[in-house]
């Protein structure tokens, strides 16, 4: 049966272009046509690809050296301006590293920053305060005033297809400049700022509850003349001309948003500076009495030493009294 069923298949068959050939060989396209000879078409092949390659490199180094110098000019502009601001006091003017002396730099004021036009730091809460009817001179705390520009020129030749022409830069760079300083904000460092730098409205502070209640406490309070020790002690006046100022103070050299931060590292020393406040004025007021026995001239009476002695006596049991009790804390 199976010997019947091999007769019945085909042994010649047509492909699809129409010419037979035996199961199992057909003809492929080169046994149909007659191989060619390639021979000298590697030097040709050659000697028309090499323009374009070498076109392509020398395109890639001309561009590899203009981006270079346009880097070059931008970290130049940007140093002759940063190397003469605060806190660095370097001459702006000196001559950059490796910088040609074909090139060219200069620092001069600059127009006003345009990403800062919208943008109002006198509304901000920590600058307008709690309250809203106060203005704020924005001439003074003009975030953008004082803008400094400094840029760098530079003009090239590229090394390869100089027929492109020179490559010219002129980078500029804008930096703000102003530190808000009395000089700066044209007021005076012994007179006060709040008046220049808010616009009060008079009228509305009299008429203010909070502000004449506020008033009012402090003109009537009872203990303030126990407050003229602090910086108007008479004995200090009498002897040496003046009262030194024994008011706890907050250091102002750093200044800081994070409430954490500030009480810990500002009001933790301030409370330590106000328990500290008593030792210091008696060791001061001791040191004043000290100065009367023994640099009076004429020198003191018997009487007027024993007073001072006696003085000197109670403040020494009141340091001892101070220093016990910070002892049981």
């Amino acid at each position: 049966m199976l010997k019947n069923f091999s007769n019945s298949i085909p042994t010649r068959l047509s492909d699809a272009f129409g010419y037979a050939s035996r199961f199992g060989r057909f003809k492929t396209k080169r046994e149909r046509f007659p191989r060619r000879s390639r021979r000298g078409l590697a030097p040709v092949e050659m000697a028309l690809s090499l323009p374009l390659l070498m076109g392509f490199v020398a395109a890639l180094v001309a561009f590899g050296y203009a981006a270079s110098w346009k880097i070059r000019s931008e970290v130049v502009a940007r140093n002759v301006g940063w190397r003469n601001r605060h806190p660095r006091w370097a001459h702006w003017n000196a001559y950059p590293a490796e910088w040609p002396t074909t090139g060219t730099f200069d620092r001069h004021g600059g127009r006003q920053l345009e990403d800062l036009e919208q943008f109002s730091i006198t509304q901000a809460p920590i600058i307008r305060g709690p309250i809203s009817q106060i203005n704020v001179n924005s001439n003074i705390l003009n975030i953008s005033r004082d803008v400094t520009q400094s840029g760098a020129q530079i003009r090239r030749t590229p090394p390869l297809l100089p027929r492109l022409g020179e490559i010219s830069y002129d980078t500029g760079h804008q930096y703000l400049d102003d530190f808000f300083t009395h000089s700066e904000m044209g007021i005076s460092n012994s007179s006060r700022r709040i008046p220049r730098i808010y616009e009060i409205d008079l009228d509305f502070v009299r008429d203010s509850g909070p502000v004449l209640l506020a008033v009012s406490a402090i003109e009537n309070n009872p203990r303030r003349q126990l407050l003229i020790a602090l910086d108007q002690d008479p004995e200090f006046i009498a002897w040496r001309g003046g009262a030194p100022d024994f008011h706890p103070r907050v250091s102002t050299r750093d200044y800081e948003l994070d409430v954490a931060w500030v009480r810990q590292q500002r009001v933790a020393g301030l409370l330590s500076s106000i328990e500290r406040l008593p030792q210091r004025m008696v060791n001061s007021t001791i040191g004043l009495y000290r100065e009367q026995i023994n640099e009076s001239e004429p020198p003191l009476s018997d009487a007027a030493i024993a007073e001072l002695e006696r003085k000197i006596q109670e403040l020494e049991e009141y340091r001892r009294r101070l220093d016990a009790r910070a002892g049981e804390r």
